[in-house]
């Protein structure tokens, strides 16, 4: 059994994701009913507080349990986090911020409990393990420059921050405080209440287009803040790829809505291009856009 958001949990996801994501409440709250298998607002209204055995696909809330055992567990740490916070890596949104700032009721339960089952697995002894570990477990751009800093060779991490329920998946090529951005996968992990994904009417509700821009602009702006700039690179967003909108071939059934997606970073500054190896051959067509383009975004459509 799982338990539904209370009035005051949900509200807050809702209003977190208008302001986040530069969208209207009312399709923020029916973005959070979807998340926990409500056709709609109204419909989570009557469930607020309550259990549930329904099948949620993925589920964030952390028990009381959990919320205990993760502050008991990082609480020997809180000082030597809050010395550790790196202003060219760690973006407000970041986990370690989060902890160190005394915001852990602002973690996902899914991130909580993967911290806490690799700290049984593997118990930490330094504080740099408690880093290392939370910069791997980051949902933001704070897990992309952590990498950059320890000079990865191929930094090419998926971010899923439970809270919007957006997987993407990009490759992020440094040159100085320029970064090119390559997704090859972006999808929306939110599905319409009871039907099977085949059928999923989620990308026909009126805010997919500016909720998936908003979370693209967020990310963006993550860097910007920090003093980058550059380029991001669409290739492919839940399964159909920018190459397969260029030929004019069919989404697959019931989303339509991805087809109006690409139209819109095409109308937002967006050009379709390919990129090329040293030797020439082309790869990962997609919709380039710059960052400019994305931070100067105005309020979506209410």
């Amino acid at each position: 059994m799982k338990q539904l958001p209370t009035c005051a949990e949900a509200k807050a996801h809702a209003k977190y994701l208008s302001r986040s994501l530069n969208i209207n409440l009312s399709y923020a709250r029916d973005a959070v009913a979807l998340r926990y298998n409500c056709h709609n607002w109204s419909e989570l209204s009557t469930v607020f507080g309550q259990l549930s055995d329904k099948y949620m696909s993925c589920y964030g809330l952390a028990s009381r349990e959990e919320k205990r055992v993760f502050s008991q567990l990082l609480a020997p740490y809180i000082a030597e986090l809050q010395n550790a916070i790196h202003p060219d890596r760690h973006v407000p949104e970041s986990l370690i911020r989060k902890i160190a700032e005394g915001h852990i009721s602002r973690v996902s339960g899914k991130v909580m409990s993967a911290v806490i089952r690799e700290c049984e697995d593997f118990p930490p002894t330094t504080v740099k393990d408690i880093i290392e570990l939370l910069e791997f477990y980051d949902e933001m751009a704070s897990r992309v420059l952590a990498g950059h800093h320890k000079q990865i060779p191929t930094n090419n991490p998926w971010l899923e921050p439970w809270v919007f329920g957006v997987r993407f998946y990009a490759y992020y090529h440094f040159n100085g405080k320029q970064v090119t951005i390559l997704s090859r996968e972006w999808d929306l992990d939110i599905h319409d209440a009871y039907l099977p994904h085949s059928r999923d009417r989620v990308f026909s509700r009126p805010w997919f287009q500016d909720y998936m821009i908003g979370y693209l602009a967020y990310l963006v702006k993550q860097f910007t803040g920090l003093g980058y700039d550059g380029t991001v690179k669409i290739c492919c967003i839940n399964n159909y790829s920018a190459l397969d909108y260029h030929q004019k071939k069919a989404a697959p059934y019931g989303r339509v809505g991805l087809n109006h997606l690409y139209r819109e970073l095409l109308n937002r500054g967006g050009e379709e291009k390919w990129s090329f190896s040293q030797n020439g051959h082309k790869h990962d067509f997609g919709i380039e856009l710059p960052f400019a383009t994305l931070t100067s975004l105005k309020k979506g459509r209410k």
